[in-house]
């Protein structure tokens, strides 16, 4: 395992992983209150990743939503982590909430070019829209799906039920980009395939919680239905992106343990 502030350099990382093909991890690294919980105790800003990547598959970036990151940062993320790990990341709020998906070509094949950066690293790319993003957007959502540029993957956060109908699922399925599943979000609990990839999201209400440095509201029944929908996926050859929040159980780095055996039960049963 490298140590707290170590680059990785032929390190083999101690990865919780129910399946080969299962990228489990949480929504972000940088979190004081997992200090001496989760990452040895005084470990530094900088030692979080290298340390985080020994211990889960992939992560989900929330800074790149407020803003495109430098080349140098996207570079370092791929220098303090191990060959197999993988980002996901969000696209930036000024593309997915302030342009609304139009008018912004340029900028997403920016933002797209700088995290080419990360290499065999680079995973689903998450296209985030806003509750007032609805159906009656269907076609600015078109247009842009069919502008992305080839050979990466995309996955969609719709967040207002007018989406739940088989127009959104069969564009979706046209170019071959997921369907982002939600626990605890504003749609509930649903399972829809639409590309090779799925991707899923364990959120939780939002600030429910003072601190984030243990489980503090197992959702046990939550994960049991989870889990064999994804074993299911996982066991007909597709790849699966998981990532557990902290608000959704208190603790995110338990959550996504908690559903990896969960699918490695289901796996081997």
């Amino acid at each position: 395992m490298a140590k707290s502030g170590e680059l990785f350099d032929g390190v083999k990382p101690e990865w919780d992983s129910a399946h080969d093909q299962f990228y489990l991890g949480t929504a972000g690294w940088s979190y004081d209150d997992w200090d001496g919980v989760f990452y040895p105790a005084g470990t530094s800003s900088k030692g979080r990743l290298p340390y985080y990547a020994s211990q889960f598959r992939s992560v989900e970036i929330d800074s790149t939503f407020y803003a495109i990151p430098s080349r140098t940062t996207v570079q370092s993320w791929h220098q303090r982590t191990p060959p197999g790990f993988v980002f996901a990341a969000k696209f930036p709020r000024q593309i997915t909430h302030e342009a609304r998906l139009v008018g912004c070509g340029t900028e997403a094949a920016t933002y797209i070019e700088v995290m080419t950066e990360l290499g065999d690293r680079l995973g689903p790319l998450l296209i985030q829209l806003p509750p007032s993003f609805t159906v009656d957007n269907f076609d600015d959502l078109a247009r842009f799906l069919e502008g992305l540029p080839d050979g990466f993957m995309y996955a969609v956060e719709v967040r207002h039920p007018s989406w739940l109908v088989d127009e959104y699922a069969d564009l979706l399925k046209r170019w071959r980009v997921a369907m982002t599943l939600t626990c605890g979000g504003h749609l509930g609990r649903f399972w829809r395939v639409t590309s090779r990839i799925a991707y899923m999201r364990w959120l939780g209400p939002h600030d429910p919680f003072e601190r984030y440095d243990r489980l503090q509201e197992p959702r046990d029944e939550a994960l049991d239905w989870w889990a064999p929908r994804m074993a299911h996926f996982l066991g007909r050859g597709g790849t699966l992106f998981g990532y557990a929040a902290n608000d959704y159980e208190g603790f995110a780095p338990q959550t996504a343990r908690r559903v990896s055996r969960r699918v490695a039960d289901c796996l081997t049963s």
